[in-house]
């Protein structure tokens, strides 16, 4: 298994690819929401947001997504919920989660960071079809 590093220039880790991905941003609150939609859309993304799973079902019926981001502010029954609805609405979707400690979501590519020019970067690496794996530095 392949292991994402990012550089300290996030940037240099961006393709095509990264800049035309939708990503499907699940946060559990409408602050984390808004700003992480922005964050993403300064970076070139387009993005829908999510903030249950209920959100999420509706949604899948009417996009089509790159990746799924799901917030570090779930606790872990939640974020495996979540998860398991991305991975039967979306099958092979990749998954992004952030997290604090350890990851909850099996199988799924993790960010240990709060660090907004680190999430940007791993997403770049997971839409290249790498693997990200806790810290990213």
């Amino acid at each position: 298994m392949a292991f994402g590093i990012i550089r300290k220039n996030p940037r240099a880790q961006f393709n095509s690819k990264s800049f035309m991905a939708k990503i499907l941003s699940v946060a559990s609150n409408e602050i984390l929401k808004t700003t992480r939609r922005l964050l993403l859309e300064h970076q070139g993304f387009t993005v829908c947001s999510a903030l249950t799973l209920a959100e999420v079902e509706a949604l899948a019926q009417t996009e089509k997504v790159d990746l799924a981001l799901i917030g570090h502010g779930f606790r872990g029954v939640e974020k495996r919920k979540i998860a398991h609805a991305v991975n039967h609405y979306f099958p092979g979707l990749p998954i992004l989660e952030m997290c604090f400690h350890s990851p909850e979501i099996p199988g799924a590519d993790f960010i240990l960071s709060d660090s907004p020019d680190e999430l940007i970067a791993a997403i770049a690496i997971v839409l290249a079809g790498k693997r990200v794996r806790g810290y990213t530095e």
